[in-house]
């Protein structure tokens, strides 16, 4: 397949699927024709405001079938997008509308008052004018295409510049690994500004043809009836999400008393699966697949870790969740496994056309990149810039190895590696992984915390904040302070007595509270630090 724009993509697509549905939400339903004619409404409206090629316009919006037509309309007239976070404050969405010089913004109704006292020109997009076609500038692969924000989980957003070929590369790379066409239906349910969503999640089955119904809430069983009226094959989530839809069918089984013929029927087809290599988890678990809508093929997992196990019982009951791997700084895809090649535990092989290698000379280093994919660089900030892409490699601060097979594993990241007094490395996510498996822990973050005194100051030790699960202390009746704290001391005694000397937790803190976290549920280490002054 070849790489194209956007705009080029936009006409291909709505030629190829003209009369097919695109987008749908609550009963609304858009074609292919139809997304085309309203982004030439809105292109039409846009340069009636001067926006011309190059200048930057917000969007601001929930996610809905008009985001995507919006970006479409944007970029496609050789302007650029800046996506930003709906769930922000106004606080935090002005400084990323100054900083990115906005010409003009579209957003939907629920964010009109964020620009009260300024000049807003209110039209519905129905009533906009029409649009005889596509702008008719030439625009390159190398134009600009978007701004990206990113989450801030290190520190102060920086404003990503992708450029249609970074886009679209990605878009063609991925959409060569997965099988998927215009009779699949995506369900969208991550933040459409985020790069994972905007790339996996809305141009990747755009291009290729495919339905994309919008998630009318978060809830799981909101999503479960999406999935169960409009029958969803494809979905990209956080491991978060797969997580809650686990716990819930182990409620749900336990609440029916049907917890040993689950068993039975789940120790089958780990066996037929681990023996004979014969998965058999969609007969043993029908009624589960009904839930899910009968016709899931896959599912994704993307923007952070995801726990091994999780994804062996979803295996094991028939699902199939591959996991990938990316940065906002690569558009965002990096490596993913695929139906042919999955590697549970790691996050795939490289992309076709991206290269992946490790710093240094150990098994274990900094992850570098390098292909169409990676960013231009930093909007208006060429002096981080430099030192992120160096000769055309992005070095994207995780740490990981590649296997003698070229799966890629990642470890941690650069930033958060703790080096203890004796020089060894610990990755905070490995003991994080054994601290949430306890129980009576909800989640944790391991960092690590300067010794302040005696022989070993200076160096690094093992500091964990863990958040209990309060509906464990419930069911056991013991949610007093003293019964959590001595519950929660047991668990940290046991993860030391399991681990390495170098990676036992030295100090602890119980937080009662959810850990601070961006929309993709990555947990914002730098607050957390910068709240205990570590």
């Amino acid at each position: 397949m070849k790489i194209v724009t956007i705009k080029t993509a936009l006409e291909d697509s709505s030629d190829r699927f003209s009369t097919s549905v695109a987008f749908q939400m609550r009963g609304q339903q858009f074609t292919f024709t139809q997304v085309k004619t309203i982004a030439l409404k809105i292109q039409a409206k846009l340069r009636k405001l001067g926006v011309k090629q190059g200048d930057r316009v917000a969007l601001l919006s929930e996610n809905r079938p008009e985001w995507a037509i919006a970006y479409l309309a944007i970029v496609s007239m050789g302007a650029v997008v800046v996506p930003l976070d709906a769930m922000l404050n106004k606080e935090d969405i002005f400084p990323l509308m100054d900083d990115s010089g906005a010409k003009a913004t579209i957003l939907s109704k629920n964010f009109i008052d964020f620009i009260q006292g300024q000049k807003i020109l209110m039209e519905e997009f129905e009533s906009l004018p029409n649009g005889s076609k596509l702008d008719n500038v030439a625009i390159s692969l190398d134009d600009l295409a978007a701004i990206v924000y990113t989450s801030g989980t290190t520190g102060v957003p920086k404003g990503v510049m992708l450029t249609h070929k970074n886009i679209m590369s990605n878009v063609v790379a991925a959409s060569s690994l997965f099988n998927f066409g215009p009779k699949d239906n995506f369900l969208s349910v991550l933040p459409m500004h985020h790069t994972f969503e905007t790339t996996a999640g809305f141009l990747g089955p755009f291009y290729n043809g495919s339905k994309i119904t919008y998630a009318e809430s978060l809830k799981s069983h909101s999503l479960l009836r999406n999935m169960q009226e409009t029958k969803v094959t494809i979905m990209c989530g956080v491991p978060l999400l797969y997580q809650l839809f686990f716990d819930g069918i182990m409620r749900e089984v336990e609440e029916k008393g049907l917890g040993t013929l689950f068993t039975v029927l789940f120790t089958i087809s780990r066996l037929f699966k681990n023996l004979i290599g014969i998965n058999i988890g969609k007969y043993l678990f029908k009624m589960i697949h009904a839930k899910f809508g009968g016709k899931i093929k896959f599912f994704v997992s993307g923007g952070a870790a995801i726990d091994p196990q999780l994804v062996s019982s979803f295996d094991y009951m028939g699902f199939t969740i591959l996991q990938g791997y990316g940065l906002t700084e690569s558009s965002p895809i990096l490596a993913a496994n695929t139906l042919k090649h999955n590697q549970i535990g790691s996050v795939g092989k490289p992309l076709p056309g991206v290269e992946i290698r490790i710093a240094g000379t150990d098994p274990v280093g900094e992850i570098l990149a390098f292909g169409p994919n990676i960013m231009k660089g930093y909007y208006k900030r060429k002096d981080i810039s430099a030192k992120v892409v160096i000769n055309g490699w992005l070095y994207t601060g995780d740490v990981g190895y590649l296997d003698e097979e070229g799966y890629l594993f990642i470890t941690g990241r650069s930033k958060d590696v703790i080096v203890t007094s004796s020089g060894v490395n610990v990755y905070p996510g490995e003991v994080e992984f054994l601290l949430n498996k306890a129980i009576s822990i909800k989640e944790s973050c391991v960092m690590g915390s300067k010794v302040k005194e005696g022989l070993k100051k200076g160096s690094e030790e093992v500091f964990a904040i863990i958040v209990p699960d309060m509906e464990f202390f419930k069911k056991i009746k013991a949610e007093d302070d003293a019964s959590v704290k001595h519950r929660i001391e047991m668990e940290v005694k046991e993860v030391n007595r399991k681990a390495p000397d170098f990676k036992r937790i030295a100090k602890y803190e119980i937080r009662y509270e959810e850990l601070p976290k961006t929309r993709l549920k990555k947990v914002k280490r730098f607050k957390l630090k910068k709240e205990l002054r570590i």
